[in-house]
């Protein structure tokens, strides 16, 4: 029975030892009960009943005590050894929780897609590492199929997706979902294409085109499909890729063409900065991108919404393209 209450007592949380570990550290630094019981703000009877509390429960001997001094036995030494590790190491835990409660220190998880994470993304990041160096912050590329499920499954706190019109998505519950941009649809034509400089284009005028696209089973290509089929036709794709940046070159090498949002078009805010290339907006309502930052309904991460404000202001500084130098398609 003595020997399980004793193993017991060691089992408490390290907590609640904690006024008895100062005691057993001060009083060994000190060399007597009452010098320890000043510093600490206790009587010296507190503190030698502290003491003889941990030697009873310890089963072990932690200090000779004669009427003018007291003095560690080697047991007394080893825990006053342990004893101030681990209040350092509580001390350092606590300030640590408050920093992360004063949500001065902590952890963001991003993720997003690539046209977000090269024209948005930054913004967070430099903004993180500017006002919150003691933040650590994570970024991880990948598509809405990727970095959906990582939010819901808590490996992302806040994740960039897209949405076209004409594909709407049924997202899984549990997820917040708040707008930060909506965005145009651009035919891409190449600079030499006679309908390169018409200022508008129907749909049905490229019914013959090669067209460029990405894999069959992502949203870019069902949404190429959905505004083809508005036109009247079916799209021949002779060229499919994933890569964001080829369509665009093959377009200005002239071997067909494609379309693509506005985060998309990266090196192109006006035509004159394009050579090779010509643009023209899809004007259907239903032609656009729109772009969401995802969370959990449930995050309590404190950073959350200072990251939201700076895709916000991201997306309030893209460079507006001069819609002079676009034509227009409509259906």
């Amino acid at each position: 029975m003595g020997r399980a209450a004793r193993g017991g007592a060691i089992r408490r949380p390290a907590r609640r030892r904690a006024p008895q570990l100062q005691a057993i550290c001060e009083v060994v630094a000190a060399g007597s009960f009452r010098t320890a019981a000043q510093r600490l703000g206790y009587t010296p009877s507190a503190v030698s009943q502290q003491i003889s509390t941990v030697e009873r429960a310890l089963g072990v001997q932690l200090f000779e005590r004669s009427p003018r001094s007291v003095r560690p036995t080697p047991a007394g030494l080893q825990l006053a050894r342990r004893a101030g590790r681990l209040l350092a190491d509580l001390t350092a835990t606590e300030n640590e929780m408050r920093a992360y409660a004063a949500a001065e220190r902590g952890r963001l998880r991003l993720g997003s897609f690539w046209s977000a994470g090269f024209r948005l993304v930054p913004t967070v990041l430099t903004g993180f590492l500017r006002d919150r160096p003691e933040v650590e912050v994570r970024y991880e590329e990948g598509d809405p199929q990727v970095t959906v499920p990582a939010v819901l499954e808590g490996r992302l706190d806040l994740a960039v997706i897209f949405e076209y019109g004409v594909v709407p998505h049924n997202w899984p519950e549990g997820l917040e979902h708040t707008l930060v941009l909506e965005e145009p649809l651009h035919l891409l034509l190449p600079a030499t294409h006679p309908l390169a400089g018409r200022p508008h284009l129907r749909l049905a005028e490229l019914r013959d085109e090669r067209w460029i696209s990405y894999h069959e089973d992502t949203d870019a290509a069902r949404c190429l499909r959905h505004i083809c089929a508005a036109g009247g036709f079916l799209p021949e794709v002779l060229f499919r890729t994933n890569d964001y940046n080829l369509p665009y070159e093959l377009v200005r090498q002239g071997l067909g063409v494609a379309i693509a949002p506005e985060l998309a078009v990266v090196d192109a805010p006006s035509a004159s900065k394009a050579p090779g290339t010509r643009l023209a907006r899809l004007t259907d309502p239903s032609h656009t991108r729109r772009v969401y930052a995802t969370r959990r309904t449930t995050d309590p991460n404190p950073f959350l919404p200072q990251a939201l404000d700076l895709l916000h202001a991201a997306a309030a500084a893209l460079p507006e393209r001069d819609e002079r130098e676009c034509g227009t398609v409509t259906g």
